[in-house]
């Protein structure tokens, strides 16, 4: 394993758990308020389409960083569907 091996595992794991406060802060307020729809449709495009190049450079590591990162915002994106309907937010 070599630095850039380190810095790349080290990206991989920072990615994965970027939306990880978000989402525990989603499940401690009940509120996902300040988090945009725009927001959440990017991230998930983006997942969508980073697993898609993944998938054709058959890299598990783009593969699997970009099913974390969508597996969080989908649980936004439901979090921000309850929420919205149980407070009137947005």
């Amino acid at each position: 394993m070599n630095i850039y091996d380190l810095i790349g595992g080290i990206a991989v794991i920072l990615s994965c758990f970027n939306l990880l406060p978000q989402v525990l802060k989603g499940f401690k307020t009940k509120s996902v308020k300040d988090i945009s729809w725009i927001f959440i449709f990017m991230i998930i495009a983006a997942t969508i389409f980073w697993f898609i190049y993944g998938k054709y450079r058959n890299d598990w590591a783009i593969m699997l960083t970009n099913s974390i990162i969508f597996g969080f915002a989908i649980i936004l994106l439901i979090q921000k569907i309850m929420y919205t309907r149980k407070d009137g937010e947005d």
